[in-house]
């Protein structure tokens, strides 16, 4: 059935617009005048495909962290929403965000519902982001869930700055040290036979961390870690962090459990914790307490099982979950001090590697000329 737009005016002299199903036309005016709306314009809605938006990738999560702040301070005044993205397509600067925003404005102008609006730019929302806020309308509490989305985004924030920062320096010594021998070799101090041998060192160094930004690569890396003792925990507490954080913020937001539990299912990269959910979405759905459901599966940790029971005998799994979020971030951040230690000393080890590399060949360098002084001696 065709979908059309229209816009009508009451006998109040209101405006009103919206989106309507009709067979045609007239069965669109029909309908509005039975609503005891004069019908002002009606145009059928043509589908068409997501249009190429300007950019590349997507958007960052620092940059959509301070876009959902400000999405959710605009959201407790009574600014219609087409108005508030407008506001915020003016505010942000760069090319997707302001274009996206820009986009939805104008198709909520239009009569089209936010979340359907916002599907034509996964690039910049993603569907967790349109879920949430789906969720939000329906439930009347949109400004809360921004707010809370905010703090996600910012919450994943600063545990990548923190990783970053604390691999900034061991990384900037491996691509010195790499510069230095190109420069050791330019000016003659290093060998050719040791240059071409550093070189293929560096080679494969380089290859696998370009095979590992690959999608292949780093789906292959990722189950590699995850059969790894030490890694592969870190993995799973990262997993588990996200998933407490991503349903608890959806069940605070009234979403159903059951879709709840399949948008958390969604962004997950461990595929055990991938399968236990899927797991508890049939006992669920099978009539199932979600607590006995998760037992069941026997993936969770005992702690994080009894208390979300804890949190569905008192109405608060919501509050439960965020307390779990926050357990597992403060102890992946302690973990990931300990990687970092480790990250320190395999790239020492490489760096030593290549200067010991160097120093033996600038000594050969040095004793094979005074052989030669000898012998024309």
């Amino acid at each position: 059935m065709p979908e059309y737009r229209y816009e009508g005016i009451d006998r109040a002299g209101r405006k009103s617009r919206g989106v309507m199903n009709a067979n045609h036309r007239e069965a669109a005016a029909a309908a509005l005048r039975e609503q005891g709306l004069v019908p002002i314009s009606i145009k059928e809605k043509v589908k068409t495909e997501p249009r190429t938006v300007p950019g590349f990738g997507s958007v960052s999560v620092q940059r959509l962290a301070e876009f959902t702040r400000k999405f959710a301070a605009l959201a407790k005044t009574d600014i219609p929403i087409s108005e508030v993205f407008e506001i915020l397509a003016e505010e942000e600067s760069g090319s997707l965000l302001p274009e996206a925003a820009s986009h939805v404005a104008r198709e909520v102008g239009l009569g089209r519902m936010l979340g359907e609006a916002m599907t034509d730019r996964p690039r910049a929302f993603s569907p967790l982001y349109i879920k949430m806020v789906e969720a939000g309308i329906t439930s009347g509490t949109l400004d809360k869930v921004a707010d809370n989305l905010a703090s996600l985004f910012e919450s994943e924030n600063h545990l990548r700055k923190d990783l970053y920062s604390r691999l900034a320096y061991p990384i900037g010594l491996l691509i010195l040290s790499f510069l230095m021998s190109i420069i050791l070799r330019f000016i003659g101090f290093i060998t050719p036979q040791l240059f071409a041998g550093l070189m293929g060192f560096w080679m494969v160094i380089i290859g696998l961390v370009l095979f590992g930004m690959t999608r292949t690569g780093y789906r292959i890396y990722r189950e590699i870690g995850m059969r790894l003792p030490f890694i592969g925990t870190f993995m799973k507490k990262i997993n588990l962090a996200r998933f407490c954080r991503i349903f608890g913020l959806q069940y605070a937001a009234g979403v159903p459990l059951l879709e709840g539990l399949e948008a958390s299912r969604q962004v997950l990269q461990d595929s055990n914790i991938e399968r236990a959910v899927r797991g508890i979405e049939k006992r669920v759905q099978g009539g199932m307490e979600l607590r006995e459901a998760m037992v069941s599966v026997g993936v969770f940790p005992k702690q994080m099982v009894g208390m979300v029971g804890v949190g569905e005998r008192a109405g608060g799994v919501d509050r439960m979950l965020e307390k779990l979020a926050e357990y597992y971030e403060l102890d992946i951040r302690t973990t990931a001090t300990i990687m970092t230690t480790v990250i320190w000393f395999v790239v020492f080890l490489m760096v030593g590697v290549t200067v010991g590399a160097i120093v033996i060949s600038a000594w050969g360098h040095y004793f094979g000329m005074i052989g030669e002084l000898i012998d024309e001696a």
